[in-house]
């Protein structure tokens, strides 16, 4: 399997800063309180994925083969959630779940059914907040879902995780071991 990005992972982190250590095409990947965590409290729910910060235009890989199942828009006016720029996330059903790119714009080969390969460039991250809040504003958020959950239910605070919704960290640690 190959990393969604080509950058190189120096870690993980729980500081929601540390962003500003990093040198160019280096990425971190977020843990415990990290704003980017799977299951961190944000200020109406709980992430449902991982953040990975990276730069407008990166392109971003399957992890592994599989076959587009959803390609939609994810944030933005077009996902009624204005307070976002437009994003898309595409879906691939993969032998590890359905595995969700988050917060990029798919490029247009891609449709539903079509299959991908591991390594295939899916799309390329594009800016999903509209302000700067003294971090990143483009990330690739990566989920994942069991198979047969094409979406989870928003993931409030005082609810447990969502059935169907996988937690996508150790996965990515794999990768790079």
């Amino acid at each position: 399997m190959r990393f969604p990005i080509d950058y190189k992972v120096v870690g993980t982190t729980t500081d929601s800063m540390s962003f500003a250590n990093l040198k160019p095409n280096e990425v971190e990947i977020p843990l415990g309180n990290h704003v980017g965590a799977f299951g961190v409290f944000r200020r109406f729910d709980r992430h449902k994925g991982v953040d990975l910060y990276c730069e407008e235009q990166t392109p971003v890989y399957a992890i592994e083969d599989g076959k587009v199942i959803d390609i939609r828009w994810f944030t933005g006016r077009q996902a009624n959630c204005p307070w976002w720029n437009d994003t898309q996330a595409i879906t691939i059903k993969g032998k590890s779940g359905n595995l969700i790119y988050g917060e990029i714009i798919a490029d247009t080969g891609w449709v539903v059914d079509c299959y991908v390969a591991e390594g295939d460039i899916l799309g390329h991250v594009t800016q999903v907040l509209k302000t700067d809040k003294g971090r990143p504003t483009t990330m690739l958020h990566f989920a994942m879902h069991n198979h047969g959950v094409m979406s989870c239910e928003q993931w409030l605070l005082d609810e447990q995780q969502p059935i169907g919704c996988i937690d996508p960290t150790n996965f990515l640690l794999r990768i790079e071991e």
